[in-house]
């Protein structure tokens, strides 16, 4: 510490003493050494310290008096000023000469350094100097890394890291005797969401001397319980502040609250900085010796590898006291700036930490343990921590002030959140996954969502696939299926259940490692079929008469109403889906069981198989019943298992957030006109294109969009509402090219079947993934005519139109087309083929001859249509949010949501859609969506039951052209 400038040489009265009891003198001693950091000893006959041995004090010299009397000499304090300690041998009040006090003072000093800095330095005990309000000691310190519920004591702006519910007890007991920071605490955090976090902490601190040694700071380090509250706000992952309040108590307040303000700012995933500054205010007793404290921290930590695996911190706490209240610098002594760095390694549950810092410690007298003078030294420590789960316990211990341990702390943790896991023969989770009940692509692609999470658990992932009662198309299976392939080339376990079981179910169970089927179940595994009802007949005895206009031979979707069986071409390219869907499954399933093609071929021919027969063939390999399955996954991965639910990745999250995210545009089922619907008793979904067009120029514009996915799994529908999603994709992928730094990229994924206008909504953008067994392509138009004049005439009703305008009634349901109108809609429906062509064409870089030759309505697998150049690659989900992230130059490394849109409505939407007023646009889109609503269509039950049968051109407008494919994608 600085020197204090030299007093006035003028005599100065004594101030009057208050009367105080009896520790009150040596109070006042401790107090005015602590401000230099050594005490003053008095060994004189009198009580009171003179103005001058205070001033010496000060600056860090003890003074040893011996006088009988209360007077010091000037010469004297002149020395003491000067830093060096001050005898006093004078016998009286009366002045010596100079030369002879001189002398003495000389000889004094010398004896007084010889008796400080002598032989005594490498045996003094050493005790550490810690504020009063420091709370419970631990071995390793945090201030930026990771939080828990103790952060409430360094650092509180790490609670907004930490999850859910956190709570901490901990203690320190000190080794030495000498060694402060003994007690037990208590801390409890909770997360509440919208940024915020908040705790409470209470501590037992016991900072005093043990052993019985006697402690010359008794007073200010006194026994006493801390009570501490904690507010944080700001987002853990990126910036975050904490203010902590602190109260130290001991048969009421023993001073004003600490105050402790924290910082904490990351640095991508590689560096973190953490700041905190705390002052405890001054004691509030009239005498008491609580000093006020001032402590700043700073912290910068370092993830070499981007991961928790290996942390490497550094940083430097600043001290700073004064022994009267408030804020003005020179009341305040610099203790100096401590620096401090630790060093973490963590491995799944496991981690170890050490730390080195430098302290403020107090050399003490070894006989007498009286304050000597203030000093730094080096300490260590070392910790191991073990977490399981929801508990973590850690313990570790300090040294370097002694000659052997400081101290030892432990902890333990239990909390909502997992906390990593150790690993070696134990109890082990296995997560349950039932393909029946994914319905629909919002559930499959949370699925998906589940399984990534699974993959990148590496070896921790045991999953159990009950895959009874498949319900999803083949391009579905294919990708989950490639999802669990991916688990187990990850190290993942992966088990699979069945029952009674046909070829679906046992195509995904092919993808485990082991395959268990029921004493009372069979593999009903006999092959692929794809039915189609043909309606002419019953129409044609009902007097009702449908014209079918479409381009060209093999756009089929008319024939179930106007044939009593396939065409030729329709045949054709049914047969051709059949064999590439077939060969598809029975190459994975040969690929998976160790079997050829020609055996795989066989064994479907020769199904159904009892289960001692599937097991014989080596179709599956055990035969358990439900309750034996646990046992069995035991047995496989040499552990005690059991059932665990884990939570599911949600599939559509709200979209306040501005966090980074890919946006997974889903265009699902019947592309209509309008809005997108949904008839949640059925099971009905209907695309709008106003919807999706609306959602595409939001995502285009926001920008915490990182891409775009057009998820498509629509047979087509409507031209007009697939051309404008086409003009919206367009836009996108244009807006990316022309910026890419500030627009999104787009790409598309097929699901199950991507056709007429689920391909057409595709041809805005150049890049396609699709599955080998997607249904896409049926590049063509069709438009029905339904003419019921001959059942009313059967049920004897008759009807007269009025019109003007020639074609006025063109579209009625009561008398067929003459021939000039049939040519009118042919050309109608001719247009639009022509610009369905060029889409494509200008998409695919194809003429629009080469168009027409892939087109004319054919239907290919995505086999065939890679082979053709309609779509780009084979994959699905992942490889789409792969491709998007790559363009949009964001890292794997760098975490991103994924948001399926548009959002889904809830009930209470519903509710209020029905009851409220409208709320639609007053534009342009307003009046064509009114148009719409007063054309008064068939009623709502009977379109949907329509769609259902699946007849979904009669959702559609009669004699307008659509682009449909025919209902073959249902293939069992």
């Amino acid at each position: 510490m600085k020197p204090r400038a030299p007093r006035p040489e003028h005599p100065a009265l004594p101030a009057p003493a208050r009367p105080r009891d009896a520790l009150t003198a040596s109070r006042a001693k401790r107090r005015a050494a602590s401000l230099g950091g050594g005490p003053c000893l008095d060994l004189s006959s009198g009580t009171a310290h003179t103005k001058k041995q205070r001033d010496a004090s000060r600056d860090g010299g003890p003074c040893l008096d011996l006088s009988p009397g209360t007077a010091h000499a000037k010469k004297r304090r002149a020395a003491s000023l000067g830093g060096g300690p001050c005898l006093d041998l004078s016998s009286g009040t009366s002045r010596a000469k100079k030369r002879r006090d001189a002398s003495l003072a000389a000889l004094v000093g010398g004896l007084g350094l010889l008796l400080s800095f002598g032989t005594a330095r490498a045996q003094e005990p050493r005790a550490l100097d810690r504020a009063a309000s420091d709370g419970v000691d631990r071995p390793i310190k945090d201030y930026s890394g990771e939080g828990d519920a103790s952060s409430i004591e360094l650092n509180p702006a790490l609670l907004s890291g930490v999850r859910g519910l956190d709570l901490v007890i901990m203690g320190y007991r000190s080794v030495s005797p000498f060694t402060r920071g003994g007690g037990l605490g208590g801390f409890m955090s909770f997360n509440l969401g919208f940024g915020l976090a908040t705790g409470i902490g209470v501590q037992a601190l016991r900072p005093g001397f043990g052993g019985g040694y006697p402690d010359p700071f008794t007073a200010r380090n006194p026994d006493a319980t801390k009570i501490s509250w904690a507010l944080s706000g700001g987002d853990g992952k990126v910036a975050a502040f904490g203010l902590g309040v602190h109260w130290l108590r001991n048969d009421g307040l023993l001073r004003a609250p600490d105050l402790n303000v924290g910082l904490l700012f990351r640095i991508r995933n590689y560096a973190s900085v953490g700041a905190v500054a705390r002052f405890g205010a001054a004691d509030l007793r009239p005498y008491g010796d609580l000093a006020s404290e001032l402590s700043i921290v700073g912290e910068l930590a370092v993830r070499p590898l981007g991961t928790r695996t290996l942390e490497l911190a550094g940083g430097v706490r600043g001290r700073f006291r004064a022994d009267q209240p408030g804020l003005q610098v020179s009341q305040w002594d610099n203790l100096g700036a401590l620096p401090r760095g630790r060093i973490a390694v963590r491995h799944k549950g496991l981690e170890l930490a050490a730390e080195v810092e430098q302290v403020r410690v107090h050399a003490l007298d070894p006989s007498t343990y009286n304050f000597v003078r203030a000093d730094k030294a080096v300490r260590g420590s070392v910790q191991l921590a073990v977490a399981w789960d929801f508990m973590k316990v850690s313990g570790g211990v300090h040294a370097g002030l002694g000659e052997g341990l400081d101290g030892f702390g432990l902890a333990a943790r239990f909390s909502t959140a997992r906390q990593g896991r150790v690993f070696w023969p134990r109890l082990v989770d296995v997560e349950r996954v039932d393909i029946s009940a994914i319905k629909g692509e919002r559930h499959l692609l949370g699925l998906l969502q589940r399984l990534e999470r699974a993959e990148k658990a590496g070896k921790r992932t045991i999953l159990l696939v009950d895959a009874r009662s498949t319900g999803l198309g083949w391009a579905s299976l294919q990708e989950v299926r490639s999802a669990l392939v991916r688990i187990r080339n990850a190290g993942g376990h992966v088990f699979a259940y069945l029952e009674d079981t046909k070829l679906k179910d046992y195509y995904l169970a092919s993808a485990a490692e082991q395959v268990y089927l029921h004493p009372a179940g069979e593999l009903a595994t006999f092959g692929l079929s794809s039915t189609t009802f043909y309606l002419r007949g019953l129409l044609d005895k009902l007097g009702v008469q449908v014209e079918a206009l479409h381009i060209d031979e093999y756009k089929s979707a008319h024939e179930m109403f106007s044939r009593t069986g396939p065409s030729d071409k329709d045949r054709e390219q049914r047969e051709a889906l059949l064999d590439d869907t077939f060969a598809q499954v029975t190459h994975d399933i040969a690929q998976a069981r160790g079997l050829s093609v020609a055996q795989v071929r066989g064994l479907v021919d020769d199904a159904p198989y009892g289960p001692d027969k599937a097991e014989e063939l080596g179709l599956v390999d055990a035969v358990v019943y439900r309750d034996q399955v646990v046992e069995k996954i035991g047995d496989a991965v040499g552990a005690r298992v059991k059932f665990a639910q884990f939570d599911d990745t949600e599939p559509d999250p709200k979209t306040w957030s501005s966090a980074p995210y890919v946006a997974v545009v889903l265009i699902e089922g019947t592309i209509v006109d309008g809005e997108s619907r949904t008839i949640p008793l059925l099971g009905t979904q209907f695309t709008g294109g106003d919807t999706i067009v609306a959602q595409l120029r939001a995502v285009r514009n926001d920008p915490a969009c990182q891409g775009v996915v057009l998820r498509v799994n629509s047979p087509g529908g409507s031209a007009l509402a697939s051309d404008l999603i086409w003009r919206e994709v367009s836009r996108t992928h244009e807006a990316w090219k022309k910026n890419p730094r500030k627009s999104p990229p787009i790409v598309v994924s097929m699901g199950n079947v991507a056709a007429s206008g689920g391909y057409y909504v595709a041809a805005g953008t150049d890049h396609v993934f699709a599955q080998p067994t997607t249904l896409t392509g049926s590049i063509g138009v069709v438009s029905l005519h339904f003419d019921i004049s001959g059942l009313l005439h059967k049920l004897g009703v008759a009807t007269h139109t009025f019109k003007r305008g020639k074609n006025a009634d063109i579209a009625g349901f009561y008398r067929p087309f003459t021939a000039d109108e049939r040519a009118r809609m042919d050309a109608s429906i001719r247009r639009v083929y022509d610009l369905f062509r060029k889409r494509v064409s200008d998409a695919r870089g194809k003429t629009l001859e080469q168009v027409d030759e892939l087109g004319r309505g054919h239907v290919y697998s995505g086999i065939d249509a890679k082979e053709l150049g309609l779509v780009d690659a084979f994959g699905g989900l992942r490889e789409a949010v792969a491709l998007v992230r790559q363009r949009s130059g964001v890292g794997d490394r760098r975490e991103l949501q994924l948001r399926i849109l548009p959002v889904r409505k809830t009930i209470l939407d519903l509710v209020l859609d029905l009851l409220g007023p409208e709320r639609g646009d007053k534009g342009l889109r307003g009046r064509i969506q009114a148009r719409r609503d007063a054309e008064l269509p068939l009623p709502l039950v009977l379109t949907t039951a329509f769609a259902r049968l699946p007849l979904a051109l009669l959702f559609l407008p009669q004699d307008q052209p659509s682009a449909l494919m025919p209902v073959i994608h249902t293939i069992e």
